[in-house]
């Protein structure tokens, strides 16, 4: 039995990249692009096509192929229908390896329905948060009914790093939920999550089937490969949890990846490749919606912090003393952050409002550690669990501000949340100690039922704004006198 810490750091280490292996599902050949010469093939090639084997390394590329690497713009690029291989015909897709070479990848073209415009799927535009949830209910209903798979989940990253089901569609009666339903961040590791951003999906046809390994004379980076092999870590968590294959597309926010919109099934199965490239237009135009909707939101968050700002600003400016202002700006503070207390050191001096209040022995530790720190801001929704010596305090959520320069003129904002019982829905029990199956190191969590933890020791989490409000808030306290 290892270590859950063990087990995360085995699993951030993996090369994903480098696996020197793809999925058996299609064939990969990668050729330099000047000299149109072949540096690797996959150990199945001659399965797709004919005439080739290990022993076509260094060979010229296949003429059909040479215009296609000759026009290869350094983007992936798919085309349908193209070659004729052993068995049927092959859609063709180009990806870079390096600025050296490219990928070339053979898959089975398979036929498909009539696909309409992908602007033309989803509701023009969101406008509340009430729209967002039901055009997100529209896509997962729309990906289910397009590829017939079984499973289909909205899953939204938290600031935790966990992921949540948002929203769902089940094709089969009795095969249970996850909506609502949270996942530890350790289920997709971040060197994964980083592979997500730079693929257009990532696609795992036959968790059962062997892999074909990619022969040339060095090992090849696979990040943008479309038969990239599975980690086999990620293969047993799929058999713990009864999917064969599976496809999943990116959300991605400012620079991060927020959500994947994923779809899994029971058995073995395969989209076209024109379905594929639908369904990343369609996703791809949801996912620009919800950056501008976001952005909106964000300006009319500034738009109305500002407001309130200003108004405090002149009062503060017209007081004889800061302790006249006082009343007002706590009064605001527990209102717009909702909470139970408040604290402001400033100018040697402490204030105070609400029934809540970090005890001195906690209130010395904490300002140690953000002094330390040296972060302007910084917040936990689990004090107890960050500073276990500061032992039983009635404050469990802790946002600060420290805006305290060596001159000692500055201020710090301590704002104070209470200990509140609540509960969070886990997708299996995540706190599980993980198992060895040989030298894999693999997650026991063979029931991906409904377990509920009861949280004693936390306060409400803080919400993705609270960073955002702080920072405006800071300009206003700089005006102390």
């Amino acid at each position: 039995m290892v270590t859950s810490g063990g087990f995360i750091q085995a699993c951030e280490q993996e090369q994903l990249h480098l696996s020197g292996a793809i999925q058996s599902y299609g064939a990969l050949l990668i050729a330099n692009k000047k000299t149109i010469q072949i540096t690797h093939l996959s150990s199945n090639i001659s399965d797709f096509i004919s005439d080739f084997d290990e022993h076509s390394v260094g060979h010229l590329v296949p003429e059909i192929l040479e215009g296609l690497i000759q026009n290869f713009n350094g983007t992936t690029q798919f085309y349908e229908n193209e070659l004729q291989g052993i068995n049927s015909r092959l859609d063709v897709i180009l990806n870079a390896v390096d600025e050296q070479h490219v990928a070339i990848e053979l898959v089975p073209s398979l036929p498909h329905v009539r696909l309409q415009s992908a602007v033309k799927v989803l509701t023009p535009s969101i406008e509340s948060d009430a729209v967002l949830n039901s055009v997100r209910q529209q896509l997962v209903d729309y990906i289910a009914e397009l590829t017939g798979f079984e499973r289909v989940m909205y899953y939204e990253f938290l600031p935790s790093g966990d992921g949540e089901v948002i929203a769902e569609s089940c094709q089969r009666e009795g095969m249970g939920s996850y909506l609502g339903l949270r996942f530890p961040a350790s289920d997709i590791p971040q060197i994964a999550r980083d592979l997500y951003l730079k693929t257009p999906w990532r696609a795992i046809y036959d968790a059962s089937a062997p892999t074909a390994s990619v022969m040339g004379h060095f090992t090849p980076d696979l990040t943008h490969s479309h038969l990239r092999s599975v980690s086999p870590v990620h293969i047993q968590y799929m058999r713990n949890m009864g999917v064969m294959s599976s496809v999943s597309w990116s959300i991605i926010g400012r620079n991060e990846l927020s959500a994947l919109l994923s779809i899994h099934d029971a058995e073995a199965k395969a989209i076209p490749l024109p379905v594929m490239q639908h369904l990343w237009e369609v996703i791809a135009q949801f996912n620009l919606m919800l950056r501008e909707f976001a952005a909106r939101k964000r300006m009319n968050l500034h738009a109305r912090m500002q407001e309130q700002l200003n108004k405090l600003q002149v009062r503060i400016n017209s007081a004889e003393s800061f302790s006249d202002v006082w009343p007002q700006l706590s009064a605001w503070l527990m209102k717009e952050f909702k909470l139970q207390g408040v604290l402001l050191v400033h100018a040697n001096e402490q204030f105070t409002a609400g029934t809540l209040q970090l005890e001195p022995h906690a209130f010395k530790q904490v300002q140690t550690m953000l002094l330390n720190s040296k972060e302007m801001l910084w917040q936990t929704d689990n004090l107890l669990g960050v500073l276990p010596a500061i032992e039983l305090s009635e404050v469990a959520g802790v946002a600060a501000l420290n805006a305290l320069p060596q001159s000692q003129q500055g201020f710090q904002l301590y704002l104070l949340r209470s200990c509140e019982t609540y509960q969070i829905s886990w997708g299996g029990r995540p706190d599980k100690p993980h198992e060895q199956q040989g030298e894999l190191a693999i997650s026991p969590r063979r029931s991906f039922e409904k377990w509920i933890e009861t949280r004693l020791s936390f306060s409400m989490p803080w919400s993705e704004d609270t960073r955002l409000k702080l920072m405006k808030l800071r300009l206003l306290l700089q005006l102390l006198k």
